[in-house]
């Protein structure tokens, strides 16, 4: 987590405006998704496109230049924060566009084009436009509109313990031992959820089961949040410092947040949390951590506009960089 945010603050993000654009899937398609990398590639490749056709729209629109260039870092998570499967993505994108300008010596360099921050009708529009295209995916992938119930399940066809404990994960229920079917243990001080008045936030966008949230937004020069920001999407799936253990020996887990319903904790055996972290373990030769457009490995202004501060700072350092002392959770 700790490395990967250097790197991303140090060597790649140039010190440009950054927001964070997070779509979460539709459950069936989280499943699918979960151990079926080609597909899930592809579903992020639609989300990518979209918003980088936004990102265009706005600068051609607001700006009046046309055919600007972007770049996203995206970190493939595939947890939620009651370490049950959840498949999503957090997606770092700059918030603007490089292009050529006209300068007097003609050198071609490209320069960038801040946007101001898209607004809930925009959003709205690339949720929209994200579920379009993936729906289309999926169709031509042989996947129903249910996103693939009634398709092969490769998953439950050569690994059927493991599909078992997925779908299970997806439900919040245990899929082994004696509690087989039963939903997950909760603590707190636990209320109906359908009392509980749901008021959706500002900057999000729902359609078709797919959400989509871009309300965090970085300053150029903040270089301190944006690290925190990359710590962020880069995190593991437990903070060993939220387990605890019961006295009758079961385990608690302290919820980041309490949910809508009261619940703090989600409280496992030992087993029944090993059947909760096998599923979040990454397909085998699966990345992770995607960069896409102008960031990208190929991209051809790459070499131009990604960071390498400490590079640059060589020049006028002198005495080594101070150590980074962040908490570090496995």
């Amino acid at each position: 987590m700790v490395d990967t945010a250097a790197h991303l603050v140090d060597r790649v993000f140039p010190e440009v405006p950054t927001r964070q654009w997070v779509l979460t899937l539709p459950i069936p398609l989280r499943y699918r998704v979960a151990y079926d990398r080609n597909l899930c590639s592809d579903v992020l490749a639609v989300f990518i496109r979209t918003v980088l056709r936004s990102l265009r729209h706005r600068a051609k629109k607001h700006l009046g230049i046309d055919r600007g260039q972007s770049g996203s870092v995206t970190q493939i998570q595939r947890w939620g924060g009651a370490v049950n499967l959840n498949v999503h993505f957090h997606s770092i994108f700059l918030d603007g566009v490089y292009a050529v300008y006209a300068d007097p010596d003609n050198t071609g360099k490209p320069e960038f084009f801040s946007l101001p921050a898209p607004d809930d009708d925009e959003i709205a529009r690339v949720a929209a436009a994200t579920a379009r295209g993936i729906i289309r995916l999926l169709e031509r992938r042989g996947l129903l509109s249910d996103y693939g119930d009634a398709a092969e399940d490769a998953l439950q066809n050569e690994e059927p313990l493991l599909a078992e404990c997925a779908a299970a994960s997806l439900q919040y229920r245990i899929a082994t031992g004696a509690r087989t079917g039963k939903p997950v243990m909760r603590l707190g001080d636990r209320i109906e959820a359908e009392v509980v008045e749901f008021v959706p936030g500002k900057s999000c966008a729902s359609v078709q089961g797919f959400s989509l949230h871009a309300g965090v937004g970085v300053n150029g020069h903040d270089r301190a949040r944006l690290e925190r920001l990359c710590r962020y999407i880069a995190r593991p799936p437990i903070a060993t410092k939220r387990l605890s253990e019961l006295s009758d020996g079961r385990i608690a887990y302290a919820l980041r947040h309490p949910w809508r319903d009261g619940t703090t904790h989600v409280v496992f055996t030992g087993v029944e949390l090993l059947e909760k972290l096998a599923v979040l373990t990454p397909s085998p030769r699966g990345n992770i951590t995607r960069y896409h457009g102008i960031l990208a490995p190929g991209a051809k202004w790459r070499g131009t506009v990604v960071r390498d501060r400490a590079k640059a700072e060589s020049r006028f350092r002198t005495e080594p960089p101070p150590a980074r002392r962040i908490p570090f959770d496995l």
